[in-house]
């Protein structure tokens, strides 16, 4: 459901509109905390991480591929452009859990992960297999407390297409789009407006079957 609406001009970037507009949500919104938000791969920087991190938020964030190229690390392991770890061998390593404690991601050697290792050229003697950790302070854009290769994380960034729902609600639906206003002041008035309407088919909807049958006691059919 829409909360709060802040129009912006068509020049500015979508990563400069939201940092606007969280900063005033934030100062505006009473009702309860933020734990998670999610934004597309337009919101991708550096600098919008820390901005939620410091919210204590959780950033949920598409992340916009910038180069193909692989990242060194100073040791045999390397980042791929999406921040997993890859092995000597050249595979990527699976996430093996988050430690709360030191606040950091544990990655594990893929041939390792069952109960036997089965890599040939194993890079460590440990049964265990190989273990690798990444910290969100290192990089908060390419190490997220939750990874985006997780099934975790792709269930939370799908619930962001309730976004583009609302959207399209607010400018086909109820025709956004079609006003003809010189002014600010106006569009506001018919944005809120059809904010309005929404709530009102979101607590029709919610509550249509307890109304039917009210209608029905109150206006009972006739034979």
């Amino acid at each position: 459901m829409p909360l709060y609406p802040r129009l912006h001009l068509a020049s500015n970037h979508d990563s400069v509109s939201f940092i606007i507009s969280w900063v005033e949500f934030s100062q505006r919104f009473q009702l309860g905390s933020i734990d998670k938000i999610l934004l597309d791969a337009a919101h991708d920087a550096e600098a919008i991480y820390q901005l939620i991190n410091h919210s204590q938020a959780e950033p949920i964030i598409d992340l916009n591929k910038r180069s193909k190229k692989r990242i060194e690390t100073g040791s045999d392991i390397e980042l791929s452009p999406a921040g997993t770890p890859i092995c000597p061998i050249g595979l990527q390593m699976k996430p093996n859990g988050y430690d709360q404690t030191q606040n950091r991601q544990k990655w594990r050697c893929p041939l390792a992960c069952g109960t036997k290792n089965t890599c040939k050229t194993p890079c460590s003697s440990a049964k265990y297999g190989r273990t690798y950790h990444t910290h969100p302070k290192d990089n908060p854009r390419l190490f997220p407390k939750t990874p985006r290769e997780t099934d975790k994380w792709k269930c939370m960034y799908k619930r962001r297409t309730s976004i583009e729902r609302s959207n399209k609600r607010e400018k086909v639906d109820y025709h956004l789009e079609a006003g003809r206003h010189r002014s600010s002041m106006m569009w506001y008035i018919r944005i809120y407006g059809i904010m309005t309407c929404q709530h009102i088919d979101a607590w029709y909807s919610n509550q249509h079957d307890e109304l039917r049958f009210l209608e029905r006691k109150i206006f009972p059919a006739t034979a």
